[in-house]
């Protein structure tokens, strides 16, 4: 909703590519120089209060909003608002955090509130035309900042842009050293009177990439080649592209890429690049079904060849690797407190019942305890006797009441006859799933391989993997033990 009120200004700029193309035709004069501007911590810096009125004014301007939303302006500002302050928050060491000022790094929504400001602020800095602070060019990509400017006027301008929001606000200053200037990925080097570009590396890069030995698809191993020659050809010109894909076959071999493959990827990805076979490609790419997999070398190539036959695609996921296990710099949420699991409620009385949800397991668990209060409360007012209760009085027919409780779930209607159902049971995390496919599929598993109360069977599974299941033991319930067991 708010994205195409962003990107207007002609010194808005999309990405490194697009800044390239621009500064090339650039032609240099003797008192110039190139300077880069950069706001100092900005997301935590915009001043949120002043930017909700600037997006209450910008879309209160836009004439096609109503085309995107029924929403009116007031209405989306609102909504921004709440995003940025009643949803900001974070855990930790067991304590819950609200952020009181500027934008929260990681959200979606910060980089646009971010450029919003930013653009204002531009046009607060500039109200008539750059030509004014002796700009010859005025690019910005969010926070990052590159002139062209008259030398010596720099400082000034410096002055003038932190005096624009003090307080907030602050602006830092890079020029050329050397007759070079990095901008985001690229290097723009000045040489008789015009600009050359080429990728910028920061001066702590390390050349390190995927291990052509570790564990990943080839095509992984492939795309970072491609991904590094696209890079090249996008930023560098002509006197600069050879020297650059010199330096990529150097790199790649001492992350022990074979020669003869980084060869013929470039090779052929230079063709690609030439004959725009790639845009080809993509438009008559037909829509498949897509399948995530883990990767085990040998095995995954096999399955993408005999899926393929079938109009299937498949991805490959990593399997866990040391770091993802040892490090502990993550907020460990409990179990019972994480959505989307595969969970048991075990009665007293011996009886198991099992389900899912993409909530957590404790808010499914009350659904289930408020639908027993519901059939109670109404199973009373059915004999006539008072029921207290929040709220207005119930009127509706106790019987359907009674009947619509039941009707939830087996376990609420094995609670009715079970006097242990109340009061003692275990209820208890099976497994975790944000896929609610494969959360269906894991639920119908422990269903079908476990005597219990549920109505049916759940999701259909081919008779395969039930084999596997009955000889692996994977989807019988065992006892519970205390570290994932809720105990009510």
């Amino acid at each position: 909703m708010l994205k195409p009120i962003t990107g207007l200004r002609s010194s808005h700029t999309d990405n490194s590519f697009t800044f390239v193309q621009e500064v090339r035709r650039v032609e240099l004069q003797e008192d110039d120089i190139l300077v880069s501007y950069d706001v100092k911590d900005l997301f935590t810096s915009v001043p949120l209060t002043y930017t909700y009125d600037i997006i209450l004014d910008s879309l209160s301007k836009d004439e096609s909003l109503q085309q995107r939303t029924k929403l009116n302006p007031h209405h989306l500002t609102k909504l921004v608002r709440f995003c940025m302050e009643e949803g900001n928050y974070f855990q930790w060491n067991g304590s819950y955090f609200s952020q009181k000022k500027g934008a929260p790094m990681g959200s979606p929504l910060s980089p646009i509130v971010a450029e919003i400001f930013m653009e204002h602020l531009e046009e607060k800095a500039f109200p008539v035309n750059i030509s004014e602070h002796y700009l010859r060019m005025f690019k910005r990509y969010v926070d990052d900042i590159f002139v062209i400017i008259k030398k010596g006027k720099e400082p000034a301008l410096l002055e003038h842009l932190n005096s624009l929001f003090p307080g907030n606000i602050v602006f830092t200053m890079e020029k050329e050293q050397n007759r070079r200037l990095a901008f985001l990925d690229a290097l723009v080097i000045r040489q008789n009177g015009h600009l050359r570009t080429t990728v910028f590396r920061k001066p702590t890069n390390s050349d390190r990439y995927l291990n052509f030995f570790s564990n990943h698809p080839i095509n992984v191993k492939r795309g970072i080649i491609t991904g590094m020659v696209d890079r090249a050809i996008n930023l560098c010109d002509d006197e600069t592209l050879k020297e650059e894909i010199n330096h990529i076959k150097k790199t790649l071999l001492q992350n022990d890429y074979p020669k003869r493959f980084i060869d013929d990827t470039i090779k052929e990805r230079i063709r690609k690049r030439k004959n725009n076979d790639i845009r080809r490609n993509k438009g008559r790419e037909t829509k498949k079904k897509t399948i995530c997999i883990p990767y085990y070398p040998g095995i995954g190539e096999q399955i993408r060849k005999i899926a393929k036959n079938f109009g299937y695609t498949i991805a490959f996921k990593s399997l866990k690797d040391l770091r993802s296990i040892l490090r502990s710099d993550k907020v460990k949420i409990p179990t019972d407190k994480k959505p989307g699991v595969v969970y048991a409620i075990n009665c007293g009385c011996g009886a198991k019942y099992f389900g899912e949800t993409g909530h957590t397991g404790l808010h499914r668990l009350k659904e289930h305890q408020m639908a027993l209060t519901r059939y109670r409360n109404a199973e009373k007012r059915l004999r006539g006797e008072t029921v207290i209760s929040r709220g207005r009085p119930q009127e509706r027919d106790p019987a359907t009441i009674m009947k619509e409780a039941v009707n939830t779930s087996a376990w609420v209607e094995h609670s009715v006859d079970c006097p242990l159902a109340e009061n003692q049971f275990n209820f208890s995390i099976l497994n975790r799933e944000d896929n609610y496919r494969i959360r269906k599929i894991k639920e119908a598993f422990f269903i079908r391989h476990n005597e219990c109360i549920n109505r049916d069977e759940g999701t259909e599974i081919s008779n395969i993997w039930s084999i596997v299941a009955i000889q692996t033991g994977c989807a019988i319930q065992e006892t519970c033990t205390r570290s994932e067991t809720t105990n009510i």
